[in-house]
């Protein structure tokens, strides 16, 4: 059985919500970095990433989460919040150890107006790689514990990537 993705995001008093439904992978990784990337570059913008109605996180969107923590900066208070109960927490970022490294609170943020769906990404572009290659990048770099697993994946497709582009990846 094909289990559902959905991405949606709506505005908040102080920024924006980005909630989470079913699966987050690659496809939802790669829009759910492109519309965080805007509120987080304005001064004082919040993004909250609400997990509550997520079941599973792949690899790829927990680099992104990665990624979007290092964009949002060390601000106090936090300008990018995930949004999940602790056992939530414990089943989708403890397992990498990313628990340690994102700030997480366990009430998702009051919304304003309607949700939106964000569309996927196909797979399988090289934008779409380069973002799975980026994502594995930064998990390596957490000292998760599967560490050496993400960055053989990354020199994986970036060497896939050299191939099909005739030039380096980077």
């Amino acid at each position: 059985m094909h289990e559902t993705s959905v991405l949606k995001v709506a505005r908040t008093a102080a920024g924006y919500c980005v909630r989470v439904e079913g699966r987050g992978t690659m496809r939802e990784s790669q829009s759910a970095a492109q519309f965080v990337a805007g509120p987080l570059e304005r001064e004082g913008a919040i993004v909250v990433v609400d997990l509550s109605a997520c079941d599973h996180l792949d690899s790829t969107f927990l680099g992104c989460l990665v990624e979007m923590q290092r964009r949002a900066g060390r601000a106090t208070p936090p300008r990018l919040l995930v949004s999940a109960t602790p056992e939530k927490v414990k089943k989708l970022l403890s397992p990498t150890k990313l628990d340690l490294v994102l700030k997480t609170t366990g009430e998702p943020p009051q919304v304003v107006g309607e949700f939106v769906s964000l569309p996927a990404a196909e797979p399988g572009t090289p934008d779409v790689m380069r973002h799975v290659m980026e994502c594995h990048r930064l998990l390596a770099q957490t000292g998760a514990p599967q560490q050496a697993a993400f960055a053989a994946i990354a020199d994986s497709i970036e060497k896939e990537l050299e191939k099909t582009a005739g030039k380096p990846a980077r």
